[in-house]
């Protein structure tokens, strides 16, 4: 019986498939660790700078110095590729970071796919150097791909990047593998191909195999899954691609993991299903504890569950609030997931909103002869500020004003605190510009400096402008109270201006002040309060950001939580008003921050 033919190829492709894969990792650790040391770094820089006062940073205007070069050159980078935006299709936005990190990404992935897949025959791209090495490296960034979906992020914690911009890298690499895992099918159909046309059945026969059919449901489930996450669809029907997400995200990793062990390679997939399954159980967990569910073991007097208080605030604003569970702490601008089973369509139903209260009450710099602040004020809550959409908010809109009038109580649960908001302290001006609901990002970071200035905590910090965009006046009833609260005795060295800018048409005179521009809010009290001033019209972002630009000598950081325009009008005004030049002759160090929240 004659021996079987050894195939030349067989020991350099199984080398090659083998070796790479770990490679790849190599080089993405290598950068995650360059990020975190710099997320680190910066984390440390701010705090050494919130511990000085502004005076002692502050350099003269008009005086060039050479040693303001490493400034000038990091808001060249900053104006160059965070502040430029480049938009695809009408639906996607990518700034110049972001596209350069995906297309490396790619590239990297496909450049270790296919280097050295020549065989001995001089045949390029042969299928048996590249179909399992691609399927491979595919399988090795399964774990990275969970873990750029997951809330619970161990990548947000070194780089300080929000899970919400991790998720954009998260669909890109979701759309890279599923090119790649079909590439990999190919290429095995491709090498039987001609052991098929001589009258043998090949790799072919292998379709009767449990473990390859696993292999092509996996495949398919996982393009089915990118199909629906295209933002057209995800957009049109969210929560039912929440639940398309779930249920092909289980099938993809398991039926892959099917096929992998098939051959041994299981251990390349089970990481995926550790970070999956420990994100989920962390969830749990958090949820159980927060929401009061180990309380009742402790028998302490938070025990018993929370109640969310609706407030129709206007046809399209709604305000929640709700008593701040005793485990739950937080950030300025961090965001939780409220669940209300009553109202949502699904009683795990969770939706993200930013906390527009912080944590914990403002005193006092000077001790005034008004009243002292009331209960409710001193009370610990968790309030959020909803825009109605279709959906949960338009089903809350609904159920607060079926019965009992504008207010309601719902029974309720929280997950979270999430995402990695920016530090504001140590900076001399901040400047917040915010769109409709997006007061609930820009109000925390404005309570915080001024508890900071009260307190002393932050003597870097000067003035604090906040521009708010708001389409009927009526929505400043939703902030008016913690406003007219925290600018009650604010410290006399610390500059507070805010500035809410009614967009919507007037349809009576009533409405309007002619004599100065201004209208009245629904809250007369607003308009006394000291740096308040309430105006017709859209603002202008540009005329705003020169002006502080051309006047502080300081840091300054701004912040957008807003609409696509808001964000894109603030990174064109920043890239007027702030140049080399001006730097290096003592102008400011500017920082942007662009909270963007969408589906």
């Amino acid at each position: 019986m004659a021996a079987k033919a050894v195939n030349p190829d067989k020991t350099a492709s199984h080398a090659r498939t083998y070796s790479y894969p770990p490679r790849v990792w190599y080089f993405i650790a290598s950068f995650i660790a360059l990020l975190s040391l710099y997320h680190f770094t910066n984390m440390f820089w701010s705090w050494m700078r919130s511990k000085n006062s502004a005076g002692s940073s502050s350099a003269s205007r008009g005086v060039r110095s050479l040693r303001r070069i490493p400034v000038a050159v990091l808001n060249i980078v900053r104006s160059s590729i965070f502040r430029t935006t480049l938009f695809f299709g009408g639906s996607y936005k990518l700034n110049i970071a972001e596209l350069f990190l995906s297309c490396a990404y790619i590239a990297l992935l496909f450049t270790w796919a296919f280097i050295n897949t020549t065989n001995l025959e001089g045949v390029q791209l042969s299928p048996q150097y590249y179909a399992n090495r691609i399927g491979l490296i595919a399988a090795t960034q399964c774990p990275l791909l969970i873990a750029l979906g997951m809330k619970n992020n161990i990548l947000t914690l070194l780089t300080g990047i929000s899970f919400e911009k991790l998720n954009i890298l998260h669909r890109i690499s979701a759309r890279v593998l599923c090119v790649m895992l079909w590439i990999h099918g190919a290429g095995h159909v491709r090498g039987s191909l001609p052991p098929l046309l001589s009258g043998r059945a090949g790799n072919l026969a292998e379709l009767q195999e449990t473990w390859f059919r696993c292999g092509i449901l996996a495949i398919s489930s996982l393009t089915l899954l990118c199909i629906l996450s295209l933002q057209p669809l995800r957009s049109r029907a969210y929560e039912a691609f929440l639940v398309a997400h779930f249920i092909f995200g289980v099938i993809f990793l398991g039926a892959g993991y099917y096929h992998a062990d098939n051959d041994g390679l299981g251990y390349y997939l089970w990481p995926s299903l550790l970070v999956w399954g420990l994100d989920r159980f962390l969830r749990l967990v958090r949820i159980f504890f927060v929401n009061g569910g180990a309380l009742t073991l402790f028998n302490t007097k938070s025990s018993h569950s929370l109640r969310a208080k609706i407030e129709v605030i206007s046809p399209e604003f709604l305000r929640v609030s709700l008593r701040r569970p005793d485990y739950f702490r937080w950030a300025p601008g961090q965001l939780a997931y409220l669940s209300i089973p009553s109202v949502s369509a699904t009683p795990w139903q969770a939706h993200p909103f930013t906390i527009a209260s912080i944590d914990g009450d403002i005193p006092r710099a000077i001790e005034s002869e008004s009243p002292s602040r009331d209960e409710s004020f001193k009370d610990k809550k968790l309030v959020f500020l909803l825009r109605v959409h279709d959906g949960f908010t338009k089903r809350l809109l609904n159920a607060a004003t079926s019965t009992n009038g504008a207010n309601k109580t719902f029974g309720a649960y929280i997950d979270g605190p999430y995402c990695s908001p920016p530090s504001v302290r140590g900076f001399e001006t901040v400047l917040s510009f915010c769109g409709g609901s997006g007061i609930s990002f820009g109000l925390p970071l404005l309570l915080d400096l001024i508890r900071g200035a009260n307190m002393g905590t932050n003597p870097a910090c000067r003035k604090v402008i906040l521009v708010w965009a708001v389409r009927h006046s009526e929505q400043t009833k939703a902030i008016s109270n913690d406003l007219l609260r925290a600018l009650d005795g604010v410290s006399e060295s610390f500059t507070v201006e805010i500035r809410i800018h009614v967009t919507a048409s007037l349809d009576t005179e009533s409405d309007a002040e002619q004599s100065d521009g201004s209208i009245n809010a629904s809250d007369a009290k607003l308009l006394d309060a000291p740096g308040v001033r309430i105006l017709a019209g859209r603002p202008d972002v540009a005329a705003l950001v020169k002006s502080e630009v051309a006047a502080a000598s300081g840091s300054i950081s701004v912040n957008v939580c807003g609409t696509v325009g808001l964000a894109e009008s603030v990174r064109s005004a920043l890239r007027a008003a702030s140049s080399a030049t001006d730097i290096l002759e003592g102008g400011p160090s500017i920082s942007l921050h662009v909270e963007a929240f969408g589906i």
